[in-house]
C-alpha cells in the first residue's frame, strides 16, 4: 500500500507539472543561441549557393526549350519580352547601371527588324516603364503594357554589347556584329509548347527578388555580322541579368564553387 501510494504521488506530480523547468529552458535557449551563431553567418553564402545552383540549371534548360521549339516549328518563338517601353530600358531591370544593355532603335542596324521577322520573331511583348509594387503591374509576373506589338513597330530594343556577347556566348564575335536581347516571359510562344512556365532568375542580394526586379532570363539573337544585317536572325544563347551585368551558366557554376570554398 505504501509503495503504491508513493508511485501515485509521483505520477500526480508529473501530471501537474506544466512546461519546462527553468534549467531546461536555459539549456534550450543556449542550444538555440549556439545554432544561430553557426547558421546566421552562413545565410548569405547559402542564398548565393541556391541562386547559382538554380541558374546553372535553368540557363541550359532555357536554351534547350528554345532549340526544341525551333526544331518543332522551324522558327524562333514570338512574343518575347521587349526590355524597353519603346523609348528606353525599363527601370526595374536588376541594378542601377545599364551599361550591360544598350537601348537603341532597330533602325540603327538596317534590316535587323527583317532579320528577326524572318527568324519568326514577328512580335514582342512591350513592358511598362516602371512597375508599381503591390499593384496588378509587377516587375516579373505582370510587367506588360497592353498587347503584343509587331517587331517593326518596336522602335527601341535592348542590344547586348559585342564584348559581352564575345565573352559569354560567342568567342568568334566581331567588333561590328550586333546582338539583341529579349526576355523569356510568360507571353512567349514557348509557353504551352516546349515549357509550361517561363523560368525565373532570382537574385541573391537584398532587394533583388521578382517583386522588385525583372527576374527573367534573356534570349540573345545575332542580327548583324560585320555591320551587315543577317537574312535571318540567329539564336546564340541565354543569359541572366545581375546587378553588375550579364552572366552565363558557366559564370554561375564558377560562383557556386567559389561559395563552396568559403564554407
Amino acid at each position: 500500500m505504501k509503495v503504491s501510494h508513493i508511485l501515485a504521488t509521483r505520477l500526480a506530480r508529473r501530471y501537474n507539472q506544466k512546461g519546462l523547468t527553468l534549467i531546461e529552458l536555459l539549456v534550450v535557449l543556449l542550444i538555440l543561441i549556439a545554432l544561430a551563431g553557426i547558421l546566421i553567418p552562413q545565410l548569405p553564402n547559402m542564398l548565393t549557393r541556391a541562386h547559382t545552383a538554380a541558374a546553372s540549371t535553368n540557363i541550359p534548360e532555357a536554351n534547350k526549350r528554345i532549340q526544341e521549339f525551333e526544331q518543332i516549328y522551324f522558327k524562333q518563338p514570338a512574343g518575347l519580352d521587349n526590355l524597353t517601353n519603346g523609348v528606353a530600358l525599363v527601370t526595374y531591370l536588376p541594378g542601377t547601371e545599364t551599361t550591360y544593355l544598350n537601348p537603341a532603335a532597330l533602325s540603327t542596324v538596317p534590316d535587323s527588324a527583317e532579320a528577326l521577322i524572318e527568324a519568326g520573331i514577328t512580335e514582342v511583348a512591350p513592358l511598362v516603364a516602371a512597375a508599381g509594387l503591390g499593384g496588378t503591374v509587377t516587375p516579373t509576373f505582370n510587367p506588360y503594357s497592353g498587347g503584343n506589338v509587331a517587331v517593326a513597330d518596336a522602335t527601341v530594343v535592348a542590344f547586348v554589347p559585342e564584348a559581352d556577347a564575345e565573352l559569354l556566348l560567342r568567342p568568334d564575335a566581331g567588333a561590328n556584329d550586333s546582338y539583341v536581347a529579349f526576355g523569356i516571359g510568360q507571353r512567349s510562344e514557348l509557353i504551352g509548347r516546349t515549357t509550361n512556365e517561363a523560368p525565373y532568375h532570382f537574385g541573391d542580394g537584398v532587394g533583388s527578388g521578382p517583386d522588385t526586379n525583372y527576374a527573367r532570363y534573356l534570349a540573345v539573337y545575332k542580327v548583324a555580322d560585320n555591320g551587315t544585317a543577317l537574312h535571318k536572325a540567329i539564336f546564340i544563347g541565354v543569359l541572366a541579368v545581375h546587378d553588375d551585368g550579364l552572366a552565363n551558366a558557366s559564370g554561375h557554376v564558377a560562383e557556386f564553387f567559389e561559395s563552396n570554398s568559403e564554407l
